[in-house]
């Protein structure tokens, strides 16, 4: 589907600015480590159609950024979607999945992001409709909707779904789709998703050496590295 120009604007614009925004944070608190890793992914399907987890990045707490990018999701019968992209870095994660469409609940989207800093989380849906019915473009964390499919039962939409993980560390996802294909059979759909973990201060000195004055062994990483896209034959079975 051909982007609008604005919408083009906007998705170069927003990336440019996290960039910006992880650099910033990470060349700021040299001195930090966080509580758990950092992770991100645009888009992951399980169930009888299987899509593995896109653009899938992981940080430890003591890791370099990653940065991956996917420009198209391969056809499959249920999910179409384009310029599918993951950043982490320690204690910040951001996803986002542009043009996306639902095919059997009327789903779609121009963007779908999802981001994840110091263990909290938001998400920010621009142009993002369930039948006729517009979305909020900051929904409250795990709101719910449903939606009929045909004579297969609901749809379940769960909106900026927040989770705390066992470790501590938080994963936000966009939107999550539990889709009745019948015969008891049901599809799990997950869309821009983000976990970050909380900054841990240095204890010590301030240098970053967790307090041994060894000189300061946490060098301040660079910018993320270019986005690696995901070779074109990301396998969908089902």
């Amino acid at each position: 589907m051909k982007r609008p120009k604005h919408l083009a604007k906007y998705v170069a614009g927003a990336t440019g600015v996290a960039a910006v925004a992880v650099t910033a944070m990470i060349v700021a608190t040299p001195a930090q480590a966080t509580s758990g890793p950092a992770g991100a992914y645009a888009l992951k399907a399980e169930g009888p159609i299987s899509v593995p987890a896109v653009s899938a990045v992981e940080v430890q707490s003591d890791g370099a950024p990653q940065q991956r990018s996917l420009a198209s999701l391969p056809p499959n019968p249920i999910i179409e979607a384009s310029v599918l992209n993951a950043k982490a870095a320690p204690g910040w994660a951001r996803a986002s999945t542009t043009d996306l469409r639902v095919l059997k609940i009327g789903l779609s989207a121009e963007v779908v992001e999802a981001a994840c800093k110091n263990g909290r989380g938001v998400t920010h849906l621009v142009d993002v409709t369930l039948g006729k019915q517009r979305l909020a473009v900051t929904p409250t964390p795990n709101s719910t909707l449903t939606a009929r499919v045909g004579t297969l039962g609901v749809a379940e939409v769960t909106l900026n779904k927040q989770v705390r993980n066992a470790d501590g560390t938080l994963k936000v996802t966009a939107i999550e789709v539990k889709l009745p294909l019948g015969a008891g059979k049901t599809e799990t759909i997950s869309i821009s998703s983000a976990t970050c973990g909380k900054m841990v201060a240095d204890p010590g000195d301030g240098d970053g050496d967790d307090g041994d004055n060894g000189g300061g062994d946490a060098t301040p990483p660079g910018q993320a590295p270019a986005p690696q896209p995901v070779p074109g034959n990301l396998p969908v079975t089902g």
